[in-house]
């Protein structure tokens, strides 16, 4: 790992670490005192990947993801205490308390949002950059979802009309081996995920995942070419979901020496760490530093959040219907 621009490595480190201590929060504590029902998809050993792909955007560049989308939401900057509380149902929630852990979305940090239903997001984010082409604007749009997305009719629609209309949109494909319980072996005839778009006329790129400097780089130059020639890019980030694919999941379908020793070795949060160490970029002590006000940020917001009040009953049915005066 590359290991120069200190200032810029410490960016990297605190947005890995926000969305690790947020997600530990989920799983330890939110999921076990039933503080909010049904499962979430955790972001855990994928760090790297939103943090990297973030800072090669603008702030008002676009985002729009999936299921699994908390860390998503944090690298574009949503608050945490906004989404503790969407998470947890509270009117204080970025949504108000209606979407929840798979409908977080905040338009004022230009995150468009989660959208559970693979594949789904890739023409709506095909979307949004033909509006985007329309207005003149030179933003760009990025759009994640997991190696099983690539197996969607609609992903494959989006990127044909992405590369035809020449939309700028950035594919950006999480590939963390298992689509819910499939391996990506089982599930896709090529293994070469980067050339799942080639018949498109779109080049992919493979890129380490677990490297947040290898992402920020392989993001640069693709959110570049994108926004200067108002074209659709693709990149393939190699990673791996240290959870499973939700807080429900027994995880029987992978073994678990594949996922406690040869992945977690390849931890992203560690891997930054002990690279900045050993080339003397930081000192442990700095390292503890950034952990300890991080985490107090995170125990803060889930503080705040929980507090936070909860929606009144009447207020059950506002947005289904439109409000209007009856004639």
């Amino acid at each position: 790992m590359e290991t120069k621009d200190r200032e810029l490595l410490l960016h990297f480190y605190e947005d890995m670490l926000r969305i690790r201590f947020f997600e530990e929060k989920v799983r330890d504590v939110l999921l076990p005192q039933r503080l909010f029902r049904g499962s979430s998809h955790l972001y855990i050993g994928q760090e790297a990947i939103a943090v990297g792909v973030t800072h090669a955007l603008r702030d008002d560049d676009y985002v729009i993801s999936t299921h699994r989308g908390h860390g998503h939401a944090l690298a574009k900057g949503v608050d945490p205490y906004a989404m503790f509380s969407e998470i947890m149902g509270r009117t204080t929630g970025c949504c108000q308390g209606y979407g929840g852990s798979m409908h977080l979305a905040d338009a004022s940090r230009r995150f468009v949002g989660e959208d559970p239903v693979i594949g789904s997001n890739s023409p709506i984010a095909a979307g949004l950059a033909l509006a985007v082409k329309q207005r003149g604007s030179d933003q760009v749009v990025a759009n994640y979802f997991g190696e099983g997305a690539v197996n969607a009719g609609a992903f494959h629609e989006a990127a044909n009309l992405a590369a035809l209309w020449q939309l700028p949109v950035l594919f950006l494909c999480e590939n963390n081996l298992y689509a819910i319980s499939v391996p990506v072996e089982q599930s896709s005839a090529i293994q070469d995920l980067e050339n799942r778009a080639c018949s498109y006329g779109l080049a992919g790129r493979r890129v380490n995942g677990q490297d947040v400097m290898a992402v920020y780089n392989a993001a640069r130059e693709a959110v570049a070419a994108t926004r200067q020639q108002s074209r659709p890019s693709y990149l393939v980030f190699d990673t791996y979901r240290f959870e499973g694919h939700h807080t429900a999941d027994k995880e029987t379908y992978r073994p678990a020496e594949e996922a406690v020793e040869e992945f977690r070795a390849r931890d992203p949060v560690h891997l930054l760490e002990k690279a900045m160490i050993d080339d003397h970029t930081v000192d442990i002590p700095t390292t503890i530093a950034y952990r300890d006000r991080v985490r107090e940020e995170i125990d803060a917001a889930f503080d705040r959040a929980r507090e936070a009040p909860w929606p009144a009953p009447e207020q059950a049915l506002r947005f289904v219907y439109t409000e209007s005066e009856v004639r």
